[in-house]
């Protein structure tokens, strides 16, 4: 089955992580191709901004290899693309 036809439970399982960090990083790998292409960036100029391959951006906004790509790293990249951060904490349901 290809990648993309999993659900994100099935992606949780698969990776070994809850399903709350598999939709965080997708939502953040979301975010990252949305603002590099608002910012009229290619891959290649955002790779060499954050010092990594086109490849590596390209997987990174595809979303392949999400448990191996950490909090860290989506917000480092956020960070050169001008964002900023706040944490917030969530009162339980």
């Amino acid at each position: 089955m290809a990648w993309k036809e999993l659900s994100i439970e099935e992606v949780a399982e698969s990776l070994g992580v809850s399903t709350d960090e598999v939709r965080a990083k997708q939502a953040l790998m979301r975010l990252i191709a949305k603002a590099r292409k608002e910012q009229e960036l290619s891959q290649q100029d955002l790779a060499k901004k954050v010092g990594v391959t086109q490849g590596r951006i390209a997987q990174i906004e595809s979303g392949v290899g999400t448990a191996k790509v950490s909090f860290d790293v989506l917000l480092n990249i956020l960070a050169i693309l001008g964002f900023g951060f706040k944490i917030v904490t969530k009162k339980a349901a």
